[in-house]
Order: structure tokens, then C-alpha cells, then sequence
């Protein structure tokens, strides 16, 4: 079955119990038991989305146009997933502004990266628009 909501729970508690403890006698922990936790929570996040990522994948199989916009939408989730970790990080180790620069980043490389998508969705619309003569 994989991981389940109680297992997730259970290893976000203990990397925050151990984190916690450790912060008062050994600061130099603090780091690397909070990446070691995120680390084992993220691997756990893309082992349950496989199965999405599948499913996915065969839709943009069946539907040649929607494969792109599939890849697409997948590799966005991904760069917003992934900033939302690393900016969270960023703002556990005291240094918001550099989390906030990092979103901005990824808001505008995910501009960027639908904008072939939304020329494409022009053109469909001008061209319905030409067919119906407006």
C-alpha cells in the first residue's frame, strides 16, 4: 500500500520532535535533520503521485494536442511543488526574502514555460472566431 497519512504524519512528528531537542544542544543538527525530513516526505509525495503521472500519461496518449498542455501542466506542478519546499526551507533558516525572490522565480518560469500553450489557445480562438465570421 505505501505510505499512508499516519507513516507521513509519524515522520514529520519525529523530524520536528528531533529538530526541536537538538536545537537547544546541538544548533549545527538543525539543518540537516530538517532536510533529511523533507527529503523523506518529498520521496514519499512523488511515490504516491506516480500513479497520477500515469494516468496522465495515458490521457495525453489518446489525446495527441493534450499531451502538451499535459507536460506542461506536470512540469509546472513540479516547479511549484518544489519552490513551496525549498521556500519553506528557506524561511525555517531565517532568511525570508531569499524564499520570496525564489517564488517570484519560479511564478515568472512558469509564465514562461505556458506560453507556447497560451499562443496556441489564441490561434484556436481567432480561428473559431474567423469560422463564425466575427
Amino acid at each position: 500500500m505505501g505510505f499512508d497519512t499516519y507513516k507521513l504524519c509519524g515522520v514529520a512528528l519525529i523530524s520536528s520532535a528531533a529538530v526541536f531537542f537538538l536545537r537547544n544542544i546541538k544548533k549545527e543538527y538543525e539543518v540537516p535533520l530538517t532536510l533529511a525530513g523533507s527529503i523523506l516526505l518529498i520521496a514519499a509525495a512523488f511515490g504516491m503521485a506516480e500513479p497520477i503521472v500515469g494516468y496522465i500519461g495515458d490521457l495525453s496518449e489518446a489525446l495527441p494536442m493534450a499531451g502538451e498542455a499535459f507536460a506542461v501542466l506536470m512540469r509546472a506542478v513540479g516547479i511549484a511543488m518544489l519552490t513551496r519546499v525549498a521556500a519553506d526551507i528557506c524561511r525555517d533558516m531565517g532568511t525570508p526574502s531569499v524564499a520570496s525572490s525564489l517564488e517570484l522565480t519560479a511564478r515568472l518560469e512558469i509564465v514562461v514555460l505556458t506560453l507556447p500553450l497560451i499562443s496556441l489557445l489564441l490561434d484556436s480562438i481567432r480561428a473559431l472566431l474567423a469560422e463564425a465570421g466575427l
